[in-house]
């Protein structure tokens, strides 16, 4: 987990100077003197905001507007059921929001947020790699009919994790291929130690595998096509022909899964980003060479692995656009986005200005994600949620044995065109 870092006064009088010179000279940031002074409110998980404060801080000296943080929601669920009412009133209860892939894309849809081409200058767009944020046309999650509703500040990757310990001290090299994760698999496997894990239990996290795999496989796991059969069979296959990964996989959450990799039993795994802090948390059992990651296992379509997150994005309602424009520029440009990320690993993302400042912990892994091009988008669907349930339950049929690939693959398709 990253570490928190203070702010000095001198650090914050040079925050403070560097940042309004730089967003002075982008055009982004207006002047404000002789305006009136507002109050605004920015959502976001509540566990962000003390990293959020010298930014907020900073822009409050300039402006003399003022900023409140408020505790936002944790899921897309959660963000439909708080945000959505007041949206369908054309009222907003904030100005500044943090949003999820799923309730981002809904809303944007819907009608209910601002873009942001002519408010996020181009050197922060810029400032993320190519393979991170593609062309809008092709950003569903961040944008909507050719313009942008959303500026990422939080990257998720399923990293690759292995144990480096165990594979030095029986000179095995980390596999590169899938044939070749199944061999090592099957090597590690004996007694109760697994060659790999993972957590699939329903809701979500079945999908999460599959799609995992879909991305290597070069798959579109929503049209349930053919590099989604090799997913699903490669899956089955680790699980009943090869036997290097336990079935109880099926009921098992990310909790139950970073327990089994630190009690020792499992050789190597996909997991999120927050296994870092977890792993390295875990003083009575973490060591050098434990908690290694590298790219994963290139499947028929490469080394994979798809991305998501949260960005922040503008309300169409507040009552103060002007001001919120100014600070949702201001705490997502290039000399914020590494205080930011500083302060809370929540906030580590492959950006450039990030990058160059955080050279140890997750930072160069993200880059190597990013270099060697192994990132994909997040599966997209206009009916996200319920497309991911398709998948969970469909795939879970099949790798329980109660349908047959073909027939998986066929059930599949079937309700996904049913879904519209």
């Amino acid at each position: 987990m990253t570490k928190k870092r203070g702010l000095s006064r001198r650090d914050f009088l040079k925050l403070v100077g560097t940042s309004v010179v730089a967003a002075s000279a982008s055009g982004v940031l207006q002047a404000c003197g002789g305006a009136e002074k507002v109050t605004l409110t920015l959502a976001i998980q509540a566990f962000a905001h003390d990293a959020m404060k010298p930014v907020i801080e900073a822009w409050e000296a300039k402006t003399g507007h003022t900023v409140v943080l408020e505790s936002g929601p944790t899921t897309g669920q959660e963000m439909m059921t708080k945000y959505a009412p007041a949206f369908q009133s054309e009222t907003s209860p904030v100005d500044v929001l943090s949003l999820d892939d799923v309730s981002g894309p809904a809303f944007s849809r819907a009608g209910w947020l601002e873009p942001l081409d002519d408010v996020i200058p181009a050197e922060t767009w810029g400032d993320f790699p190519p393979s991170f944020l593609p062309p809008v046309d092709e950003d569903p999650f961040h944008s909507y009919e050719g313009k942008r509703y959303r500026v990422p500040h939080e990257f998720a990757v399923g990293y690759f994790w292995h144990r480096t310990d165990w594979f030095e001290d029986q000179n095995i090299e980390v596999p590169a291929t899938w044939d070749e994760f199944v061999e090592v698999g099957k090597h590690f496997t004996s007694g109760d130690v697994w060659g790999t894990t993972e957590g699939m239990k329903k809701p979500a996290l079945t999908f999460v595998y599959i799609a995992y795999l879909a991305a290597s496989a070069g798959g579109k796991v929503f049209d349930f096509d053919e590099g989604t059969a090799v997913a699903l069979q490669y899956a089955y296959d680790m699980l009943y022909t090869h036997k290097i990964m336990s079935e109880t996989v099926l009921t098992q959450d990310y909790t139950q899964q970073n327990d089994l990799y630190m009690k020792d039993r499992v050789a190597m795994m996909r997991q999120w980003p927050y296994f870092w802090g977890v792993s390295r948390d875990n003083t009575d059992w973490y060591a050098e060479g434990k908690a290694d990651i590298t790219l994963p296992p290139a499947g028929p379509a490469g080394a994979k692995s798809w991305w998501g997150g949260w960005g922040f994005s503008l309300p169409k309602f507040s009552e103060k656009m002007d001001a919120a424009k100014d600070l949702i520029a201001w705490v997502s440009n290039n000399e914020n986005a590494p205080i930011l990320a500083e302060g809370q690993s929540w906030f580590v993302m492959p950006r450039t200005s990030i990058l160059d400042v955080m050279k140890g912990g997750l930072v160069p892994y993200m880059g190597l994600y990013s270099e060697s091009n192994a990132l994909v988008p997040r599966p997209y669907h206009p009916k996200q949620a319920d497309a991911e349930t398709i998948v969970d339950d469909v795939s879970q049929l099949y790798l329980t044995k109660q349908l047959s690939l073909n027939e998986a693959l066929q059930q599949g398709k079937d309700l996904m065109a049913a879904l519209g």
